[in-house]
């Protein structure tokens, strides 16, 4: 273990923030920004994210017939269809803690040029031999990329970086002169963090660094050169609240047909229950504009960078 200082403004005051099953987060005095203090060396990290990383915590199991490869692959038709409808039909798009590359098949399926990043020796193999894709093993700040990009991913990975300020910089670096960052992460400041407390799914992981909300990831951004153009806030989902009560952390938004179904196999009368106590949920969530556990942040080069 080892302490560091804030990332975004390099100070070395800070204070308690909150203390999860045993390790420290920290709140910078000065800007506010939440860290994991100590944390684990850079070595420590890199084992955190193995194959049994991989196939236990995201997977459950590895995908090893096409059946299953295809079957992991449509899982990411939503997030595709939100890029067809953010930046249109074809273009380059390079995603960032890649992982087992299931995203970027199922893009390059409708016509984009894609590449993945993953510092994971294993999740970069299985992409490049099981879905023929081109990927890079290693950290964004340590590769020398000459192509540059329409759009560049960040899907979950910031929190996780040693250092997203030097990562945000070498984004910038490779992101086309009209190109769109899109990241996405868990929000500090959303109401679902509040209603959970110390169970927040937030502070799950220990491999979760840092913890932004909209002031801190604004001005991380801003410090890399970037202006962000929109948020786009994840509502607070009452049935996801709800599953999370009845199954625990095993629900994920990537398995949850088989949670739902485990959900709604119950007697009539819980079912009935469930499904009224959500509907109140969702309307007052929607009324109350409760805010969800993630964000979504687009953002651009500062017109002084081109």
């Amino acid at each position: 273990m080892q302490y560091v200082n804030c990332n975004l403004c390099n100070s070395n005051e800070h204070k308690l923030f909150r203390e999860i099953n045993g390790y420290q987060l920290a709140r910078c005095r000065q800007c506010a920004l939440v860290y994991l203090n100590p944390r684990p060396t850079q070595q420590e990290i890199n084992e955190e994210y193995s194959a049994e990383y991989h196939i236990e915590r995201l997977l459950r199991q590895e995908p090893k017939t096409e059946e299953e490869i295809e079957e992991e692959v449509n899982k990411n038709i939503g997030r595709v269809e939100e890029i067809l409808r953010e930046f249109g039909q074809e273009g380059k798009l390079l995603d960032i803690g890649c992982g087992a590359g299931f995203f970027i098949a199922c893009l390059r399926r409708y016509g984009w040029n894609v590449t993945g990043i993953d510092i994971s020796e294993w999740a970069s193999k299985f992409a490049r031999e099981k879905l023929r894709l081109n990927i890079l093993a290693g950290s964004i700040e340590d590769m020398e990329l000459n192509e540059r990009f329409d759009v560049i991913t960040m899907y979950h990975v910031l929190e996780h970086l040693v250092n997203p300020l030097a990562a945000l910089r070498k984004v910038l670096q490779v992101l086309d002169k009209d190109g769109v960052l899109a990241i996405n992460g868990p929000n500090l400041a959303s109401f679902d963090r509040i209603w959970h407390g110390k169970n927040w799914r937030g502070y799950a992981l220990r491999t979760h660094l840092y913890y932004f909300m909209p002031k801190t990831y604004r001005m991380i951004l801003a410090k890399a050169g970037f202006s962000v153009q929109k948020i786009r806030f994840e509502q607070w989902d009452p049935i996801a609240h709800l599953m999370g009560m009845r199954l625990g952390d095993s629900i994920r938004a990537d398995h949850s047909p088989e949670a739902t179904k485990r959900v709604f196999d119950s007697n009539i009368k819980d079912r009935l229950i469930f499904k009224g106590v959500n509907r109140i949920g969702y309307s007052m969530a929607r009324l109350l504009n409760l805010k969800g556990r993630d964000l979504t942040i687009y953002a651009k080069k500062k017109k002084e960078v081109f």
